[in-house]
C-alpha cells in the first residue's frame, strides 16, 4: 500500500464524506425539529439533481440558474411534505412509526415517479471545473475541491444560520420546547415548516454537488438515504453540525475499506464500523455535548 495509494483513498473519501454530510445534516435538521425521521431525504437529492439536469439540458436554462432552480425544488419539496402530511398528523397526535412509514412509502413513490417520466437512464451534470489537481501522484478532480469547499461553506453558514439569526434561534428553541417557544410568540408550526424546507435544501445541494460525479437515476435516493442516515447516527442524530463529522468519518471509513480489502465489502466494513462506534459511544462522535448541539 503506498502513499500515493492512501492520499488518492483520502481525498475520495472526503469527497464522499461531504455529500454523506449534506444529507446527513439535512436529515439530522428535520429530526431535531420534528422529531421525523425522514425515510426520502435521499429523494430531495434526487429530485434537486434532476430538475437540474432537465433544466439544464431540456429547457437550456444558464447553469446556475438550473443549480438555484434545483436547490429550490427540494427545499419546496421538504417544506410541501411537512405542510401536506406531517403537519396534519401532528395534529391527530400520530406516533414517529407513523411518520417512518409516511416517509418510506413517499420514497418509493417519488422514485416510481421518477423512473416513469423520466426513465431508467442515470444523467451527469457538467463539472464546476475542468481538470485534475495532483499531489503525490494522487489525483483530485477540480469539481472536487469545488464540493468541498461549497460543503465546508454550507457546514458554516449552517451553524452561522442556527447561532446568530433570529430564525435559526427561534427555531433550534422550538425544537428544544415548544410549548415554552410558543408562550413567547414563537410560530411553532412555521419553524417546524422551515425546518422540513432546510432539509429538503440541503438534501439538493449534495445530490447536485455529486451528480457531476455519480450518474443520478431513480435508485440514488435509497443509497444518499441510508448513507445520511449512517452520517447523522454517527454525530448525534439531534445535532445537524455533528453529521458533517459523522459524514465525513463514513466517506473515510469507506474509501480506506476499498483499499485495505475489497471494493466489494466497502458497505459492510462502513456499518460495521458504524456499529462498533455506536456500541462504544452510544451517543455519537461527539458525546453527550454533541448530541445536544445544533
Amino acid at each position: 500500500m503506498t502513499l500515493s495509494l492512501v492520499l488518492q483513498a483520502i481525498f475520495a473519501g472526503v469527497t464522499n464524506g461531504i455529500v454523506y454530510a449534506l444529507v446527513g445534516m439535512g436529515l439530522s435538521a428535520i429530526f431535531k425539529g420534528s422529531r421525523v425521521i425522514n425515510a426520502m431525504q435521499g429523494e430531495f437529492s434526487v429530485v434537486g439533481a434532476m430538475t437540474t439536469v432537465l433544466l439544464l439540458t431540456k429547457a437550456g436554462w444558464p447553469y446556475p440558474a438550473a443549480i438555484a432552480a434545483g436547490a429550490l425544488a427540494g427545499a419546496l419539496l421538504g417544506a410541501g411534505l411537512e405542510l401536506a402530511f406531517v403537519r396534519h398528523m401532528a395534529r391527530k397526535n400520530a406516533s414517529e412509526d407513523s411518520f417512518l412509514l409516511l416517509t418510506i412509502g413517499l420514497a418509493l413513490t417519488l422514485s416510481a415517479g421518477t423512473l416513469f417520466f423520466v426513465g431508467r437512464d442515470g444523467y451527469l451534470l457538467p463539472p464546476f471545473g475542468e481538470g485534475v489537481l495532483i499531489v503525490l501522484d494522487a489525483v483530485i478532480q477540480f469539481h472536487a475541491l469545488w464540493l468541498i469547499a461549497i460543503g465546508i461553506g454550507a457546514t458554516l453558514a449552517l451553524r452561522a444560520f442556527f447561532h446568530r439569526t433570529s430564525v435559526g434561534l427561534s427555531m433550534m428553541a422550538a425544537s428544544i420546547d415548544a410549548d415554552g417557544a410558543a408562550t413567547t410568540g414563537i410560530n411553532v408550526a412555521r419553524m417546524r415548516t422551515y425546518t422540513f424546507f432546510l432539509g429538503g435544501l440541503l438534501g439538493a445541494l449534495g445530490g447536485i454537488l455529486v451528480t457531476p460525479l455519480v450518474a443520478v437515476d431513480y435508485q440514488l435516493g435509497l443509497n444518499l438515504t441510508l448513507k445520511g442516515f449512517a452520517a447523522a447516527v454517527l454525530g448525534g442524530l439531534t445535532n445537524p453540525l455533528g453529521a458533517a463529522v459523522g459524514g465525513l468519518t463514513l466517506g473515510l471509513v469507506e474509501s480506506l475499506a476499498i483499499i485495505g480489502i475489497s471494493s466489494s465489502y466497502k458497505d459492510v466494513v462502513a456499518f460495521t464500523v458504524l456499529i462498533v462506534i455506536m456500541i462504544l459511544m452510544p451517543n455519537g462522535i461527539l458525546g453527550r455535548a454533541g448530541r445536544r448541539g445544533g
